[in-house]
């Protein structure tokens, strides 16, 4: 063997496979069906949602609020695979349908004459603030004739929060992590039947009701007066914001569920927030409390209230949810996507 001796195959290396050039030009992928009725629906929930807002205002009534949302998820899922428009509505009807009892429920006060209730919160709210109420210590310090100030877009921002973002929420863990939905629905639909059964037994009296009455000095609903101010210019936000309040049940103050539907968020993000996020959800919490003592909507004690039924709430499912097999895979079934409901005997859930 010399050095000019190589290892190659005998016939030689094969000769490079060179592809046909293309006999016309490149083919169009065409989008599937899905895609083009995907996309098409989202333009016509789009176009609806503006039309009615714009003819009727934004709603703030959480059963037009859920379907708003339901909607836009069954828009989304056109076309995904297993039905995404049948989950939506089998994961979201029995929550609309919850709250729209919730709703009939939270009025009847009225009906059994049971007297509105207002020693316990101002006797509270004095001695928290040393012989005068935190209300009028806020607005007199903040509040004044005159434009409405820049700060107040906040505040207003903040109050209205409390309509979007628990649906909002309750959304996001429906796409990302339906078993943190079922947890947050058990959670939120047990803390509006605990505060409309409380709205029912102890009808209370709000700050702003307690001053027309000649209770307390002058207050004033100071909630939606940021849509007034100059860079937003947004009046009809305002009248849509009093339309509520006129259709509202009056004396449905203890607890503040503006208090506990935000704690209640808080909550269930916690535990995938990163630190930072944490200090926006805690910062979130006590400014919407903030917000609702200085608006004159509700009393420090309502506030507290709220955000004891939120603990009390989380305390009962997060025993519940431990337990090997749940009461509600056992009776009731009732979250049935969560996965203590799917795990097998045996298998504690994650607690939320």
């Amino acid at each position: 063997m010399t050095g000019t001796e190589t290892t190659d195959h005998p016939l030689g290396p094969p000769p490079p496979v060179i592809p046909p050039p293309p006999s016309g030009p490149p083919p169009v992928e065409r989008p599937e069906w899905h895609r083009v009725a995907r996309a098409a629906a989202i333009g016509l929930y789009a176009g609806a949602l503006v039309a009615v807002w714009w003819t009727w205002g934004i709603p703030l009534d959480r059963e037009q609020i859920l379907l708003w949302v339901a909607g836009g998820l069954v828009v989304l899922t056109i076309g995904s695979p297993g039905g995404g428009p049948v989950r939506v509505v089998r994961d979201w009807l029995p929550v609309v349908l919850v709250l729209i009892l919730y709703d009939l429920t939270r009025g009847k006060a009225d009906e059994l004459g049971i007297q509105p209730h207002l020693d316990p919160q101002l006797a509270f709210d004095r001695w928290i603030g040393l012989g005068e109420l935190p209300t009028l210590r806020l607005q007199h310090a903040l509040y004044g004739p005159g434009p409405v100030r820049w700060w107040e877009i906040p505040v207003t921002f903040t109050y209205i929060s409390h309509f979007f973002v628990p649906f909002a929420v309750a959304a996001v863990f429906w796409v990302r992590d339906r078993a943190r939905y079922w947890r947050y629905v058990r959670r939120f639909v047990t803390l509006s039947f605990a505060a409309a059964l409380t709205f029912v037994l102890y009808p209370a009296i709000p700050p702003w009701m307690a001053a027309r009455f000649g209770e307390v000095d002058p207050i004033v609903r100071t909630a939606p007066r940021g849509w007034g101010h100059e860079w937003i210019h947004l009046d009809i936000a305002q009248d849509v914001i009093r339309a509520g309040w006129d259709t509202a049940n009056l004396v449905a103050a203890v607890p503040s569920l503006h208090a506990g539907y935000t704690a209640l968020v808080a909550v269930m993000l916690w535990p995938a927030a990163r630190p930072a996020a944490r200090a926006l959800l805690a910062l979130y919490v006590i400014a919407m409390g903030f917000v609702l003592v200085l608006s004159g909507e509700h009393y420090v004690f309502d506030v507290l209230v709220g955000w004891a039924y939120v603990a009390v709430v989380c305390l009962i499912w997060n025993r519940l949810e431990r337990q090997p097999v749940p009461f509600w895979r056992r009776s009731l079934k009732f979250g049935a996507g969560s996965p203590a409901a799917q795990a097998p005997a045996g298998a504690a859930p994650r607690a939320g």
